[in-house]
């Protein structure tokens, strides 16, 4: 039987009070820290982390199109994939298939699977932001034109090849929480 934490960093374990993991938020949004760690939401960290953010959900897609490519966006001069806020009345699919619509452009999108989760943090205005994103694999048979939306910060919408993917990987940088499934795209190739 595990113990909650056990399997986190140590310098986890040292952040168990609200003061301390205060403390620790203020460095890493002044970016005086910067680590990618797993631990459990039975851990007593996640509890204290959580409660120090405003939750945002969103959904998005891996999209992959006939030739086996994935739909990648250049947004804020990082490699993303389409994803946006769940809107009220909206399930969390709807709301993937409609950002990779809004975003992109694509169309007759096809959920293929359930989704996986990841958690973003960021300052705003004044707040921490906690956004759980909510991803789907998809398929489509859409060829036509791509086109990013702009207004949201997307300078560049383009289907990727495994090639490609590694280049543009080279030259922009990718959210932390994407580096691992852009990698495992690129050695499928």
């Amino acid at each position: 039987m595990s113990v909650p934490g056990e399997e986190a960093p140590d310098f986890i374990n040292t952040l168990l009070t609200l003061k301390s993991v205060k403390r620790w938020l203020k460095d890493c949004y002044k970016g005086l820290e910067n680590r990618t760690f797993e631990i459990g939401q039975d851990h007593v960290f996640w509890s204290l982390f959580s409660s120090l953010h405003k939750r945002v959900i969103a959904a998005g897609g891996w999209v992959r199109n006939e030739a086996g490519e994935l739909l990648i966006i250049e947004r804020n001069g990082k490699l993303d994939m389409p994803k946006g806020k769940l809107e009220s009345k909206e399930t969390i699919e709807k709301c993937a298939v409609r950002e990779v619509k809004e975003e992109c452009r694509v169309k007759r999108c096809v959920i293929t699977g359930p989704a996986v989760v990841t958690y973003h943090c960021y300052p705003d205005k004044g707040d921490y932001m906690l956004k759980s994103t909510y991803w789907f694999p998809m398929v489509t048979d859409y060829s036509k034109t791509l086109k990013p939306q702009i207004d949201e910060g997307i300078t560049a919408v383009y289907w990727a090849s495994p090639a490609l993917l590694k280049e543009r990987m080279e030259e922009l940088p990718t959210y932390n929480s994407l580096t691992e499934t852009f990698e495992k795209f690129i050695e499928k190739s």
